[in-house]
């Protein structure tokens, strides 16, 4: 029997390559990083994917989560110590990690649309 994994989507194939990354340059630990795949994703996705069929407009929280981003990015600039340090490193990270999580779910939403559009209709 083949051992063959399943296809990764493309909003968690975004948040294992930026947590990988980070795992690689020390921001976070393996078991941290893996902890944040089984509890924060499913999180994430949900709140983005209830957003988008609410009919937020996507430019909306593209803007919304790159403002956070730039917020927490002037924080970590200006972080004293090590503890603030830490903690702004933390929001820089969970920025990213919405940005990654959403454009990986505008990709899925492009496919499935392209994927329906391409599929012949059933006769009447």
């Amino acid at each position: 029997m083949t051992s063959v994994k399943p296809k990764l989507d493309a909003s968690e194939r975004a948040a294992r390559d930026l947590l990988n990354r980070k795992v690689r340059e020390g921001i976070i630990d393996r078991r941290s990083a893996n902890e944040v795949l089984k509890v924060g994703l499913p999180f994430v996705r949900h709140m983005l994917a209830t957003w988008r069929r609410e009919g937020t407009d996507p430019q909306w929280i593209t803007g919304k989560f790159q403002a956070i981003h730039a917020e927490a990015l002037q924080r970590q600039a200006a972080a004293a110590g090590a503890v603030a340090q830490r903690m702004a490193l933390t929001r820089v990270m969970c920025a990213e990690l919405y940005l990654a999580v959403w454009a990986g779910l505008q990709e899925d939403y492009a496919a499935f649309v392209n994927e329906r559009r391409s599929r012949p209709s059933l006769p009447a």
